[in-house]
């Protein structure tokens, strides 16, 4: 038996996240006795695993999205394995009346499989297997000044709703690292964003291939949350800034290079409606101007679109996202989950290739033939057109039937244990263009067949 290199271990991110945990959790103020650990610690998790086959053509299409954009809007069901625990502490003991202080630190690492490869091939070959990140690190503290207030620091899943069968975190996805404040209905945060590469951050000076100029993003959120009484509607506000500092130098010759300033806003609105019964109706519209124009394809804000103007600027660009997501639970025997997802976005170059529109309609149908055997259906229809090409289009059907062990009629019963069938059928410019992963591993083909099993929770 050979063994593996332990010094390659030692250097995987997985035992660095564990390392992280452990040296987090040695250094929170507990008293020591044996029970405490039980009453400060909270262990939560998402998961998903499975396998997948291709009838046609046998080739290895486990993570392979059927849909246009390679991402999950137009439904999430060919997603790869992917692990998320949530360990939260309660550095200040948990009440149980919510007036009560608390001071919480969060902590998710997350694991997805790299190239599509299942979960189940951990080795220390993670370049080809296993990727893990830390999604979430942050220090939450509530009640503590003002009955209320609450302030957060870090890293963190700032969003709010989202529409599942897509995967989708809609109209405030501002994940991200910060810090915030929140009283009452008013939650205003502020968020840094850069990136390693991106033009729009980084310049060579001299032109030696050395990125010499960095810089970063400043984002400033508001955002405030109207309830109508004991009703369950409300009505849900947005608002973002976005300032990029000039980033210049000064060349032996007295000339300056460099980028210059610029800057972004966000505005948006979101109306729920609870309409009893567990069902909902949900709509938003959200509009970004210049440097905050990222919607393509579900992108957050900050990613901006398209190509600056002559001058290096982001003037006339502008992205749009609107979105329409219902649940009805029409009886105890059937559930209807509903979403329709549309992104226009421009840059500021004026060229007509400096575009794009995409959309995604689709439907989820639950029938409850036992409170243990469901079996659901879906039916998606997208589209995408970048720049001046032509609009390619994508309709997938899927029949899954479904397992929930623990029982329950509901669309969030977990876990469930499925079989699932998806057919996806390509117009010729989708096709021509191979605008989905799976058309990229199997070839040019018109209609495309994804046969998995997967079992997915939550607790």
């Amino acid at each position: 038996m050979t063994l593996p290199n332990t010094a390659s271990l030692f250097r995987t991110p997985l035992r660095v996240c564990l390392m992280l945990c452990v040296t987090m959790l040695s250094a929170l103020p507990f008293p020591a006795h044996a029970g405490l650990l039980a009453d400060r610690l909270e262990l939560s998790m998402y998961g998903r695993m499975g396998l997948a086959w291709t009838p046609t053509s046998g080739r290895y299409i486990q993570g392979r999205s059927l849909n246009l954009m390679g991402g999950t809007i137009g439904g999430r069901l060919e997603e790869g394995d992917y692990l998320e625990p949530v360990l939260r502490v309660h550095i200040l003991e948990k009440q149980e009346t919510p007036e009560a202080p608390y001071v919480d630190m969060v902590l998710t690492p997350a694991i997805y499989s790299a190239n599509g490869l299942f979960a189940g091939l951990f080795s220390t070959r993670f370049s080809d297997t296993l990727s893990i990140q830390l999604f979430q690190g942050y220090v939450e503290a509530g009640n503590v000044l003002l009955p209320g207030l609450r302030m957060w620091a870090g890293a963190r899943f700032y969003r709010g709703a989202d529409v599942h069968i897509a995967d989708y975190f809609f109209f405030n996805n501002l994940s991200g690292q910060g810090g915030g404040i929140a009283y009452g209905p008013l939650d205003l945060a502020v968020i840094l964003q850069t990136s390693l590469t991106s033009n729009q951050y980084n310049f060579d000076v001299d032109g030696n291939g050395t990125l010499d100029i960095r810089r970063q993003r400043t984002v400033f959120v508001a955002q405030y949350v109207q309830k109508f009484g004991d009703s369950g509607h409300s009505l849900h506000g947005l608002a973002e800034l976005h300032l990029l500092p000039s980033a210049r130098a000064q060349l032996a010759d007295g000339s300056q290079v460099g980028l210059r300033s610029d800057f972004g806003w966000v505005a948006g609105v979101k109306a729920h409606l609870d309409l009893g019964n567990g069902s909902f109706n949900d709509v938003s519209v959200r509009y970004g101007s210049r440097i905050a124009n990222g919607s393509r394809g579900g992108a957050q804000t900050w990613d901006t679109f398209g190509a600056p103007d002559l001058r290096g600027l982001y003037t006339n660009a502008a992205g749009v996202e609107a979105v329409e997501h219902f649940l009805y639970n029409f009886s105890p025997l059937f559930s209807l989950n509903v979403y329709g997802i549309l992104h226009w976005a421009q840059g500021a170059s004026d060229l007509e290739t400096d575009k794009s529109l995409d959309f995604g309609v689709g439907a989820r149908g639950v029938l409850y033939l036992h409170d243990k055997f469901h079996l659901i259906g879906e039916a998606h229809y997208q589209g995408f057109q970048p720049g001046n090409a032509p609009l390619a289009t994508a309709t997938k059907l899927t029949i899954m039937p479904t397992f929930a062990p623990i029982g329950g009629r509901s669309v969030w019963a977990r876990p469930q244990f499925r079989i699932f069938y998806t057919a996806a059928f390509y117009d010729q410019d989708a096709v021509d263009a191979l605008y989905s992963p799976y058309l990229q591993t199997v070839g040019a083909t018109s209609v495309g067949h994804y046969l998995g099993t997967r079992v997915e929770w939550w607790f």
